[in-house]
C-alpha cells in the first residue's frame, strides 16, 4: 500500500502499543521442506514521524525469550544458547537509519541487534493507516539469520527468516 506520509499521518512521537503490536517470524525449517511460523512479544518502541516523511526514525524492542512457535522443543532450542541466546541477550533491538520513499512505497532501513550483532535490514511499510490518536502499520523484511548473529542450525533452519511487524503506535 503506497501511503502519503506527509499528508496521513500527524508528525510527531508516537509509543508502541503492546498490547496490539505483534510481531510474526516465518522460516524453512528441516532443509526448507517445513514452513516455520513463530511470534516474538513487542517490548517496546517509538516512532517519529517528521513533517519531512524522510526523516521520520523508528526504534523498537522484541522479547527474545518469548519465541513461540508450534513446538515447544523447538521454542526452547530457538530461545537457548545455540540460537537467540535469550538468557544472555534478553532484546532484539531495531533502529532506524534512514527512512526513505521507493517507486513500490514506503521502506525503513535499520540497525537490527540480535545476540549482540549488529546487521542491517530494510522493511517494507505495506501497510500505513490513521487510527484515532495514532495509526497501524504493517512492515515486512528479510533477514539473513546468519548475518543477524545466529550462525548456528545450517540444515535446521534457513537464512533467510522473513519479519512481519503489525504495530500500532499512538
Amino acid at each position: 500500500m503506497t501511503t502519503n506520509l506527509s499528508t496521513s499521518i500527524r508528525p510527531g512521537t508516537y509509543t508502541l502499543d503492546l498490547a496490539r503490536s505483534t510481531c510474526t517470524l516465518n522460516a524453512a525449517h528441516a532443509f526448507g521442506l517445513k514452513p516455520v511460523t513463530a511470534t516474538v512479544s513487542v517490548l517496546g518502541g517509538t516512532v517519529t514521524v517528521a513533517a519531512d516523511p524522510t526523516a521520520s526514525s523508528a526504534s523498537a524492542r522484541l522479547d527474545a525469550g518469548s519465541f513461540t512457535s508450534d513446538d515447544p522443543k523447538r521454542d526452547k532450542d530457538i530461545r537457548g544458547k545455540r540460537f537467540l541466546d535469550a538468557a544472555a541477550h534478553p532484546v532484539i533491538g531495531f533502529r532506524s537509519t534512514a527512512c526513505a520513499r521507493t517507486p513500490a512505497g514506503w521502506s525503513m532501513t535499520g540497525v537490527l541487534s540480535v545476540r549482540g550483532t549488529d546487521s542491517t535490514v530494510t522493511l517494507t511499510l505495506d501497510e500505513l493507516e490513521p487510527i484515532g490518536d495514532g495509526f497501524r502499520c504493517v512492515a515486512r523484511g528479510t533477514i539473513d539469520r546468519v548475518t543477524a548473529g545466529v550462525k548456528t542450525g545450517r540444515g535446521i533452519i534457513a537464512r533467510p527468516v522473513h519479519i512481519t511487524l503489525d504495530v500500532y503506535a499512538s
